[in-house]
């Protein structure tokens, strides 16, 4: 019986420094789809990198929306990154109409870093988007090209906690009023491959009462290319509120 539990007991430490090695080795992944905060992070000069989602959006008049949504992401260099987003799906136009959740059907960009690891200043990334009007289904609909202009910034606080702001302006969707954009997110790491998040994001338009918003979420990283996500939020002192649940995963490469 004795032999028995201490060649158990041999295994299990050999399983764990194994486990240790390879959480080690695993290089962290940035994903911006799982929270409405878009990461300082860009990818690896090299990487490709795309990320999906199934996203839930009730609203308290208007038929439920199931949208669809995937990011491409590829890293030019280690200053810029190129990106590609698309969303669609059920109830698509009252999505872009009621919440702030939504971006545009299908737009490309690009990310550039502007400060990264300075001994005080944040990490700072300038993000900008045009809505391409393939995806339009009204000739009023073609007319808008919605840039998105975008400032990202983060704070490491400690190994494990980082703090997440945006703050920016987008031409509303099929319009040519913009509005103001205003995002913060404060994470987690639990252990290496899994992490919480709590978020505020918000949008002002001129003339507008706030659409604020609350969530919250959790990621998982599987291995060193693949992680999966959770979120949910719901909107705060709205008139037209609505709440949201999504799930996606994001895959790496190499």
């Amino acid at each position: 019986m004795k032999q028995t539990l201490l060649f158990i007991a041999i295994i299990v430490s050999h399983l764990s420094v194994i486990a240790q090695s390879k959480s080690a080795a695993s290089t962290e992944m940035n994903v911006d789809l799982p929270d409405e905060t878009e990461e300082a992070s860009l990818v690896n000069k090299g990487s490709i990198q795309l990320e999906t989602a199934l996203l839930l959006n009730r609203y308290r008049q208007e038929a439920s929306s199931a949208i669809g949504q995937a990011l491409l992401r590829i890293g030019v260099s280690d200053r810029v990154e190129l990106r590609a987003l698309l969303e669609e799906g059920k109830n698509r136009d009252t999505y872009f109409d009621q919440t702030v959740q939504s971006t545009m059907p299908l737009g490309i960009g690009s990310k550039i870093s502007l400060v990264k690891d300075h001994s005080w200043l944040p990490d700072m990334t300038f993000i900008g988007q045009l809505c391409l009007p393939l995806t339009s289904k009204s000739s009023g609909q073609r007319e808008h090209w919605s840039p998105l202009l975008l400032m990202a910034f983060e704070n490491k606080l400690s190994p494990k906690w980082k703090l997440e702001y945006n703050a920016g302006g987008q031409q509303e969707i099929f319009s040519t009023q913009w509005v103001w954009l205003a995002n913060g997110s404060l994470h987690y790491h639990i252990s290496d491959p899994l992490e919480v998040f709590l978020e505020y994001y918000a949008q002002y338009g001129v003339g507008k009462s706030g659409h604020n918003n609350v969530g919250g979420g959790l990621t998982y990283q599987l291995g060193n290319n693949i992680q999966v996500y959770l979120s949910a939020g719901s909107s705060v002192g709205y008139h037209e509120p609505n709440q949201f649940a999504a799930g996606g995963i994001a895959f790496r490469l190499p």
